[in-house]
């Protein structure tokens, strides 16, 4: 695992989080709100937690997937730390380093768990191509690849073979080709119309190749409801017509992003969803704190605790009820606040953003919210 590249994957958002958390929620943009109470008989979605371990320890990565396997129907592997360039480009076999980092992630899925594969040819910060994956250090992008824009051929092939080959070696029952895909819009919005071109060459192929596998790429519903996104309304536009390229409705949704607190805010946001595409949502990656988030380089001090994280699970899950979504994915099952110690300097107030938002506290007990979590895990399917 890499932690530096790994953890500022975590936010697309880094530059602009600091505009973005102190938004009130009245400069989310108008909704509809559904006040429906769910006394559901039966859960209509899967509940999945990505595979991040709350320690850089062999002990903690055992104990995530394991916790996982008794508290969730679907894993999610989350690689979003570079693409292995070259060997994609020559069908070359991966790297010492990047093969032994899949196969332990293929090898620790728990028994008869569903699994979302979640891949990007974005780089981190979601606005250019993603860096080489290799061993320890990064190596350069291949020759044929370098300032090249995201249609060309040489690079859709590349992607393309990347993604075959990690389908075929981890078998998932859900597939993300892009994360959080839409940021490249709002950061390098001349690069837009090539990069959906790429998306929709991959995913064609892949389809061909893959036809019972559901395809689609995350965009962050944060972006959708902020006002001061400049453009909103051509903006939306824009990723309804994206979205609608995809096989379901991938969301990741941070709600303090836009410096939500209560419940009634929460499912006014989550109600956008199903009035913005009839394709099915699924949510592929959220979370929020259950501890205050106070760190001094970006004077940032949101108030948060246990009991408004549970409001926020209740109304996801009442929401992924009441719109029949696919899944939903909480990232981190536990704090990890013993992982957060071992960052660089340069990382911590980063990693700082999502290290209390464990449903399990740093000392391996359950919050309030993990209790709503088991009560919805314990329904039957439908």
């Amino acid at each position: 695992m890499t932690l530096r590249s790994t953890i500022t994957g975590r936010s697309a958002v880094v530059g602009a989080f600091a505009a973005w958390v102190v938004l009130s929620p009245s400069s989310i943009a108008d909704t509809d709100p559904a006040e429906t109470q769910i006394q559901a008989v039966r859960r209509g979605f899967l509940m999945g937690f990505t595979s991040w371990p709350y320690a850089a320890t062999a002990e903690a990565v055992q104990g995530t997937y394991a916790f996982i396997g008794t508290n969730a129907d679907l894993v999610v592997e989350h690689l979003d730390d570079g693409v292995p360039w070259a060997e994609s480009l020559r069908d070359a076999p991966f790297s010492k380093a990047f093969q032994e980092k899949i196969t332990a992630r293929r090898k620790n899925r728990p028994p008869r768990m569903k699994l979302l594969l979640s891949l990007t040819p974005l780089n981190v910060g979601r606005n250019a191509l993603a860096e080489s994956a290799g061993n320890g250090q990064r190596p350069p992008l291949p020759a044929e690849l370098k300032d090249k824009p995201f249609n060309d051929p040489q690079l859709v092939r590349a992607y393309a073979s990347y993604c075959r080959r990690m389908v075929e070696y981890f078998q998932p029952d859900f597939l993300l080709t892009g994360i959080e895909a839409n940021e490249l819009l709002n950061n390098q919005p001349k690069a837009w119309n090539a990069y959906r071109e790429l998306s929709r060459q991959v995913q064609r192929g892949l389809r061909e190749k893959f036809p019972q596998l559901p395809i689609s790429e995350s965009v962050t519903l944060h972006k959708l409801l902020d006002r001061q996104n400049h453009g909103l309304v051509e903006y939306r536009k824009q990723i309804q017509a994206f979205v609608e390229d995809h096989d379901f409705f991938a969301v990741s949704f941070y709600p303090f992003f836009l410096g939500l607190h209560t419940e009634k805010e929460f499912a006014e946001a989550l109600d956008y969803l199903p009035r913005f595409t009839r394709r099915p949502i699924a949510i592929t990656e959220t979370g929020h704190p259950a501890e205050p988030l106070k760190i001094r380089t970006w004077n940032l001090d949101f108030p948060a605790d246990a009991e408004e994280q549970a409001a926020f699970v209740r109304a996801l899950l009442s929401g992924a009820q009441a719109h029949r979504y696919r899944f939903v994915t909480w990232w981190t099952a536990r704090d990890f606040d013993e992982l957060w110690r071992t960052f660089p300097e340069s990382v911590k107030d980063l990693g700082a953003l999502w290290r209390d938002t464990g449903l399990i506290d740093q000392a391996g007990q359950p919050r309030p919210a993990y209790e709503t979590w088991k009560g919805w895990l314990g329904k039957p399917r439908e």
